[in-house]
């Protein structure tokens, strides 16, 4: 069964356990899911294995924790600890994602911001100016960031997994943590002197545009299974 299947079938199966069952199994899901660079197939796999017995065990009136103990993070780590490693080409999906989203909303920004600055007020350039050496320079730091964000986020994930964290709280810690990142990128940017051949010049509201198309190359990216 492919891994879109699978993810679609364990969205099914879940409705099937009580409310107990469910909060168990939901840390013990994305604690696992968001377990960096481990093949996204076989944590698909066993995540189903581990419903259905978990199914099967409700059946009979018994709980997640009378399954699998109670400690669901130790239980998460051992499942983890026992896949195998992502392969070469999953790692290079995560990278382009994460590259992608950050210069489309980079790109999208400074096209938006500087249109309407440049044709609605007369402040700043009606043009961008690209240059091979810098945008080359821009490109690997937009992938390294990128990487660097999506593992950060993971992380996070996982340690709120078996945590109750108010809502108002992971809001500001993601605001923060994803607009801190985002700024250092854009000022990065923003101060990097232009330099290589050959230059290209074009009109700002075109880098609109590209955005938008890196922004949902993306988000295909991340939906392609």
């Amino acid at each position: 069964m492919h891994t879109k299947d699978l993810i679609e079938e364990n969205n099914r199966k879940r409705e099937l356990l009580n409310e107990e069952n469910e909060k168990y199994y939901t840390g013990l899901l994305i604690y696992i899911r968001t377990s960096f660079n481990r093949s996204e197939q076989e944590t698909e796999e066993i995540l189903m294995e581990v419903l259905d017995h978990l199914l099967e065990a409700q059946q009979n009136g018994r709980t997640a924790e009378e399954v699998f103990g109670n400690d669901p993070k130790a239980y998460a780590q051992e499942i983890v600890g026992e896949l195998p490693t992502a392969l070469p080409k999953e790692m290079l999906k995560l990278v382009a994602i994460g590259g992608f989203t950050f210069l489309g909303i980079f790109f999208f920004t400074t096209g938006l911001l500087s249109t309407i600055l440049g044709y609605g007020f007369n402040l700043g350039k009606s043009v961008y100016e690209f240059h091979a050496g810098s945008l080359a320079v821009g490109i690997i730091a937009s992938l390294l960031l990128g990487c660097l964000f999506i593992y950060g986020l993971f992380a996070y994930i996982r340690w709120s997994a078996f945590r109750k964290i108010h809502k108002w709280k992971e809001i500001a810690i993601a605001f923060l943590v994803g607009g801190g990142a985002f700024g250092l990128f854009v000022a990065g940017l923003y101060f990097m002197p232009s330099f290589g051949t050959p230059r290209v010049v074009i009109p700002v509201y075109w880098l609109i545009g590209i955005g938008a198309v890196l922004y949902g190359a993306g988000q295909w990216l991340t939906k392609k299974k």
